[in-house]
């Protein structure tokens, strides 16, 4: 049912996914499919989250601006995909505050946090990389500044990767 509805974003985007055809493609029943998830916010995050996701960088050996480019790559990467763009988009549009988004923190939030935090440590081990840098927030604008050139203005995927990474670069410099 998942790969169902990553295909099925993938050729029909968020808003036309309905549970009926997720049940179709995947052969099983609209009411297993219910049974599992009672909003289509909810699978499709499963779907885009909990399984498929890249390995994110875990190794950074320097220099911070060669470290970042790696890091962000991976993300603009992941975010370029059809199927990540059209469940993204629906998913801003489409969940509240209390819509269960299964394998958002444990699939995707969790093992960036865990990769940037790689990057920062080894920095600062180096010496490169301030020591005063907040994990959560600096990903936080990383998500949203690709997010956003992605998905609202368009930008090409390889300008946001390196745009970001250089900005970056520059917030978590050691002066």
């Amino acid at each position: 049912m998942l790969a169902a509805t990553r295909e099925l974003l993938d050729e029909r985007g968020y808003t036309a996914l309905t549970f009926s055809d997720v049940a179709k493609r995947a052969g099983v029943t609209r009411q297993l499919v219910y049974r599992w998830w009672t909003v289509k916010a909810s699978l499709v995050s499963e779907a885009l989250f909990a399984w498929g996701t890249p390995e994110w960088p875990t190794a950074y050996r320097g220099p911070l601006a060669a470290d970042l480019a790696m890091f962000v790559r991976a993300i603009v990467e992941y975010a370029s995909r059809s199927d990540v763009r059209a469940g993204i988009a629906g998913l801003m549009a489409d969940a509240g505050p209390d819509t269960p988004l299964p394998g958002l923190v444990d699939g995707l939030l969790a093992p960036l946090r865990a990769s940037l935090t790689a990057l920062v440590d080894a920095g600062i081990g180096r010496g490169d990389t301030r020591t005063d840098i907040d994990i959560d927030l600096t990903l936080n604008t990383i998500r949203g500044a690709v997010t956003m050139h992605l998905l609202a203005d368009q930008t090409p995927p390889d300008v946001v990767a390196e745009h970001v990474a250089q900005l970056m670069t520059w917030a978590l410099r050691r002066p």
